[in-house]
């Protein structure tokens, strides 16, 4: 019984964050808490549209071939909530963009997956193009990288100083490397090693 309330509460979670993330998208206020936005919706945008066109094009269509009036409308609401679906997960992936601040930087994916980097342990960023298996948003890699793929892919890689133990939604991982995806690495990295005290200084 327990995994299937868990399966539950993760269902719930993910919906109220898709409405947010769609309110959020509304009133234009992505989550950038005032530092610069590092972008990765790049990697998924055009999958996700193409999923809301079909959306789109079917509601119509499934109105006019179903003849029942309760299956009609039945039929009918569901496909506007999920035509609404898709557009809240298409405004997530843009209002939760990875932040660069003056001291951290959250690697992000979506409203809830986050790993919280201070700057100050960063030792080296560098590009670093790797394919994932499996679809979770967060990944432990051998024993010393996590991982935040996006599209099952990450370009990005940030190792740390000295293990660092971040807490998680998912629970807490002790790691040396954080690696996640930009959809610009190079200005990522470039912008990263100009914030990173070590980087900057060449320490």
């Amino acid at each position: 019984m327990r995994p299937i309330m868990q399966l539950g509460l993760r269902f719930v979670r993910l919906e109220i964050d898709i409405w947010v993330s769609l309110a959020r998208a509304v009133t234009r206020r992505p989550d950038t808490e005032g530092g610069t936005p590092i972008r990765y919706a790049g990697a998924v945008s055009a999958f996700i549209w193409a999923i809301i066109v079909v959306s789109a094009v079917e509601i119509p269509a499934v109105h006019l071939i179903i003849g029942w009036p309760p299956v009609r409308i039945a039929a009918l609401a569901l496909g506007i909530w999920g035509l609404t679906w898709m557009l809240g997960l298409l405004a997530a992936h843009h209002m939760y963009p990875h932040v660069l601040t003056l001291d951290r930087l959250r690697v992000r994916y979506l409203r809830r997956t986050e790993v919280d980097v201070p700057l100050a342990t960063v030792r080296t960023v560098r590009n670093d193009l790797r394919a994932y298996d499996g679809s979770k948003s967060l990944q432990l890699i051998g024993n010393d990288t996590l991982a935040l793929p996006v599209g099952n892919s990450t370009n990005v890689r940030v190792d740390l100083t000295a293990p660092q133990t971040f807490t998680t939604t998912q629970g807490e991982y002790t790691v040396r490397t954080v690696a996640f995806w930009a959809d610009d690495p190079r200005t990522a990295v470039a912008a990263i090693r100009s914030a990173a005290p070590r980087e900057r200084t060449g320490a």
